[in-house]
């Protein structure tokens, strides 16, 4: 018997999905080990949030611009270029130097990459047979999920044995493959004749640029310097929220807009736009304080941390099979919604809570409830949010969405960072002052170490050296437990403060 061959049709599903999981999966891996990747290029904390804050503003205005593209030239060569777009800023990403070049070839991934999930998701919600939605949403998800969970792995496994320039290469090459795959598979659909093409509104996209990109410099900004002490960030705060002021109201009036604002009057959708973007603050914020608490507090090596985060999310995506298979008869999702933040202030109150010299095994119970957390929180909020819409407006609410998606990353990342080093400099003072000649104990482990170095072989001035530089070592370590508590304890807060609010809704009853 001759084996059978794969159709175009049913690897496209497929192929949509690995578009879209080469996102998450890119999302995960940047925010995951921002640390080395800045080390790489001798970034400072603040150049790091420059770099983040402009994948975001390119990828808001890729998704402003994705209508037209495919208008113009359909789904299938759109989502192909886009692939090879953002291969080719990969490599760009590895090749860099400094962190203006970093800042360079994000710009360019985001511009492309960013759009992505909106697109795919229209793609199966406008252009795919109603029998056919259904596979094509499963593969999507069972991708996210999965490719969200190898991150940690594949990228401990890259720093550990090669260096941080092959954490780019390892999403530029697979991508040059899935937009071969996309340009078999996925069917030309999607432009339009000349005539029928929607305005590209090169005026309110030129405004929003410049409004969105005054608006991320004061939000970087004002996380290292005080807003009100500077006149120039005062005047970009007025300028930006003015040109998205005026956005709005253009595009609200705009009869063939490239959003349609006018989907905001919809109650249930502005309440599901709200826990959508806590939500992915939630996650962003997780994501990169898990490898500094566990590197930098517990002293875990990048291997170690990489395995145990990324083994335990893939077993947590294991219940996105029953929730797919069973979620039709859930009648009441909202209080799955509010259970899923409940997990989330859990999962932060319980890491705040942990012992300096916890072991793995005390890790996994709050790192599963943190990888439950699509599971609780996004998938019926997803249902929800979204229920009352079809065609074009079911388009433009989820270029929107993902366009909150977006700027809700770029926000948990800066403002994290911002908080992380913030306290990390309050502990390491407080710490400080601990290590003075007129603290015994202290001058008891300087003793202590100083004679465990003479034993070894050491001359005494540099034992004495070897003695001070561990317990600084010690210090610094100490500070960044301290820091990243801080960092979960605010977490878990928000996280309260949301199911609050979930709980409190009656439109997503």
């Amino acid at each position: 018997m001759k084996p059978q061959r794969i159709s175009a049709s049913s690897a496209m599903p497929w192929a949509i999905g690995l578009v879209v999981a080469l996102d998450y999966f890119d999302a995960a891996l940047f925010a995951f080990f921002a640390t080395y990747i800045s080390a790489g290029v001798n970034a400072s904390p603040e150049e790091l949030v420059w770099a983040s804050s402009a994948y975001a503003l390119f990828a808001v205005l890729g998704i402003l611009q994705q209508h037209a593209w495919v208008e113009r030239i359909g789904y299938r060569r759109y989502l192909a270029i886009c692939m090879f777009m953002f291969a080719l800023g990969g490599f760009g990403a590895a090749l860099c130097d400094n962190s203006a070049q970093l800042t360079l070839a994000r710009s360019l991934q985001g511009y492309f990459i960013g759009p992505m999930l909106g697109a795919c998701r229209i793609l199966i919600q406008n252009n795919l047979p109603a029998s056919g939605r259904p596979k094509a949403l499963k593969s999507l998800m069972t991708l996210v999920v999965f490719g969200g969970g190898l991150a940690p792995i594949l990228g401990a496994w890259l720093v550990a044995g090669f260096e941080w320039r092959w954490l780019f290469v390892c999403t530029a090459i697979p991508a040059v493959g899935v937009g071969l795959l996309v340009l078999w598979s996925v069917p030309d659909v999607g432009d339009v004749p000349f005539q029928q093409r929607t305005e590209p509104h090169h005026v309110a996209f030129l405004v929003f640029a410049l409004a969105q990109a005054a608006l991320q410099v004061v939000l970087t900004r004002t996380h290292f310097e005080l807003f009100s002490g500077s006149p120039a960030m005062v005047g970009m705060a007025i300028a930006g929220l003015a040109g998205l002021g005026w956005f709005a109201v253009q595009q609200w009036t705009h009869p063939a807009p490239i959003i349609r604002m006018r989907t905001l009057q919809n109650k249930t959708f502005q309440v599901g736009l709200a826990l959508y973007v806590v939500y992915y603050y939630l996650s962003t914020a997780f994501s990169y304080l898990l490898p500094r608490l566990m590197e930098g507090g517990y002293g875990y090596t990048v291997s170690e941390a990489g395995y145990l985060t990324g083994t335990i999310a893939l077993v947590t995506g294991l219940p996105l099979f029953v929730y797919l298979r069973y979620a039709s008869r859930l009648t009441r999702k909202k209080w799955l919604i509010v259970a899923g933040f409940g997990v989330a202030a859990v999962a932060g109150f319980w890491m705040a809570h942990l012992s300096p010299e916890a072991s793995e095994v005390a890790l996994v119970g709050p790192l599963v409830l943190r990888g439950l957390l699509m599971l609780f929180i996004v998938l019926p909020v997803a249902n929800l949010t979204f229920r009352q819409f079809a065609g074009e407006e079911f388009a433009h609410g989820y270029r929107l969405k993902n366009l909150m998606r977006q700027l809700a990353m770029s926000f948990a990342t800066s403002s994290v960072i911002a908080l992380q080093q913030h306290r990390l400099a309050v502990h390491e003072v407080r710490l400080s002052e601990t290590t003075t000649p007129a603290n015994a104990n202290f001058m008891q482990a300087v003793d202590a170490l100083t004679r465990g170095f003479e034993a070894s072989g050491h001359a005494v001035s540099q034992a004495h050296a070897m003695a001070l530089g561990t317990l600084q070592r010690l210090l610094e370590q100490q500070a960044t437990f301290m820091a990243s508590m801080d960092g979960f304890t605010a977490i878990a807060a928000i996280a309260l403060a949301a199911g609050l609010f979930a709980a409190w809704q009656r439109r997503i009853d």
